[in-house]
């Protein structure tokens, strides 16, 4: 004979599961899944930037086939202080004014599945270092002034 509680285990069990939404951060990692299907789709993203930035030198470190670092330096123009907030946001770009399609994902992307450090200098001496500073899209600190070369480094550390 079935006792109470196993005669409740099969009642639960026949129930259908209550079905739910997401989680912002959940949905953002499925997202940055989809977008970093592998490390090379980071290293293009991150060298086209390098690219649109006009940079003439493009250096990219990478440790464990891209499964642990990527490393891209560029000596394009850099990017504006006041840009650096919203720098790995979902749909920030600098490259259309309009929506057409899906830019500005790659950075803010890896910033779900893995630590964003962004070195840059933009028209003077001084650059602006954001220490492991971007995740969940989010700059967790205020820039701090640092020495580099012209032009912008991201590293991206993978968890």
């Amino acid at each position: 004979m079935m006792t109470e509680d196993e005669a409740e285990a099969i009642r639960v069990s026949k129930e259908p599961p209550k079905i739910h939404r997401l989680d912002q951060s959940v949905l953002n990692r499925i997202a940055a899944g989809e977008v970093i299907q592998r490390p090379v789709s980071a290293v293009k993203e991150l060298v086209e930037n390098s690219l649109d930035a006009h940079s003439t030198s493009i250096n990219v470190v990478v440790k464990d086939g891209g499964l642990k670092v990527i490393q891209v330096s560029g000596n394009g123009h850099g990017i504006r202080y006041e840009d650096l907030p919203i720098l790995s946001q979902r749909h920030s770009t600098s490259k259309l004014s309009k929506s057409m399609g899906f830019r500005g994902e790659a950075l803010a992307s890896m910033t779900y599945v893995g630590h964003v450090t962004v070195t840059t200098i933009y028209g003077g001496p001084v650059a602006w270092l954001q220490g492991e500073s971007y995740r969940d899209g989010v700059m967790d600190h205020e820039p701090k002034a640092c020495a580099a070369v012209k032009g912008t480094q991201i590293m991206f550390l993978i968890f």
